[in-house]
């Protein structure tokens, strides 16, 4: 039934400590930058629907996601709490484990990205295209481009899955996860930035990765009935599904000509707390590649920096020195933050997190029995 671009939203209001979640949630008395996403989607005449998936579920933050999308010649729908109900019920008909109902949520990246893919099959799309909500569409082209290939055997694999790249304000393939500065024993944008880089250089225009970017991302109903998001990682989800995606023998591929403008606003505090869900996302991602019978060796030189034996001297290695630059900086919360993630770095506990690792794998199997089963029930 062709294709829909899918674009989550993240909010705060008073009372909601959405900020320790989601990397830059906007105030809800702010405008944020979904706005100026939307207008570029109209701008270029997109016919295909739009679905907006408003972060966390509250009241009002979908009125705010509403108001901001009304007036634009867009087929677009603001996905909502009686949205959420209906599929955890239509999901618990068609035989969806009921101990893993409540794990289809708003509350996580990766759950976040879960809904629109079973949004996306309730449907009937054949191809999801995720963007984010402070990204801005520019090649003409980019349509065709994400779409294609899709469904084709490339070197003997079937590419149902791809990613491309961001770009910045200045035109540079360069993704900035903001750090601040980047900590002793802590790489992580440059050596993500360096799997972009060796992506690029590839001689094909396709190739497979690893690295992934949520907000430059096709799946096809393929791949999306069989591999799903993690619902329990605390960010990475992107990278995390192409691995999960591997595991089932589907390789996720890199488009070299795929390319998406990318305009985060600027983060100005709680450093902390990315950092922590860093060390907790590797601690947990390191116990589910041992699960699958992967080595850091195979996972890229992002991936595979920091999912090695040495991942807990590294995060309190930096943690420390990051505690250091702030208390230098007379910022004593950011310094605290980051002491108590070199505490947690060291007492996280690996068999708890294997426990979760193995629990996704029966998420998932469970995913790909009722995917199948509710495919177009909306269409």
């Amino acid at each position: 039934m062709g294709d829909c671009f899918i674009i989550p939203t993240y909010w705060s209001v008073p009372g909601m400590d959405t900020w320790k979640t989601f990397d830059h949630p906007v105030p809800i008395e702010e405008d944020g930058t979904l706005r100026r996403t939307l207008e570029n989607f109209a701008a270029n005449g997109y016919q295909q629907p739009v679905v907006l998936f408003p972060a966390p579920t509250e009241p009002r933050i979908e009125q705010k996601v509403k108001q901001l999308a009304t007036g634009l010649k867009l087929n677009l729908h603001v996905f909502s709490a009686e949205d959420l109900e209906r599929i955890k019920q239509l999901m618990r008909d068609k035989g969806f484990a009921a101990e893993f109902l409540e794990d289809v949520h708003m509350r996580s990246y990766g759950a976040i990205r879960n809904m629109g893919l079973i949004y996306a099959n309730l449907k009937g799309y054949e191809n999801v295209i995720q963007i984010d909500d402070d990204e801005l569409i520019e090649d003409p082209e980019y349509i065709s481009k994400a779409t294609g290939n899709i469904g084709t055997t490339w070197q003997g694999d079937e590419v149902l899955g791809k990613t491309g790249y961001y770009v910045d304000e200045d035109g540079k393939a360069y993704y900035d996860g903001q750090m601040s500065v980047e900590y002793k024993n802590w790489p992580k944008d440059r050596l993500f930035n360096a799997d972009i880089k060796q992506s690029l250089e590839h001689p094909d225009p396709l190739s497979p990765t690893i690295g992934a970017v949520g907000g430059n991302m096709v799946i096809n109903r393929k791949m999306y009935h069989q591999v799903c998001y993690d619902p329990y990682s605390t960010r990475g989800e992107d990278d995390d599904y192409a691995i999960n995606a591997l595991a089932k023998n589907m390789k996720f591929f890199f488009d070299k000509q795929l390319w998406i403008r990318h305009l985060p606003p600027q983060r100005h505090k709680a450093f902390w707390t990315r950092s922590r869900q860093d060390i907790i996302r590797f601690k947990y991602l390191r116990e589910k590649i041992r699960i699958y019978g992967f080595t850091p060796q195979q996972m890229g030189v992002f991936i595979g920096h920091f999912t090695t034996d040495q991942l807990e001297f590294m995060a309190v290695s930096s943690s420390i020195d990051a505690a250091r630059h702030f208390l230098k900086q007379g910022q004593a919360d950011e310094s605290e933050g980051f002491l108590d993630n070199a505490v947690l770095a060291v007492e996280l506990d690996c068999l708890e997190l294997r426990r979760t690792a193995e629990k996704f794998l029966r998420f998932q199997e469970s995913w790909s029995q009722t995917m199948p089963k509710i495919e177009g029930a909306w269409a």
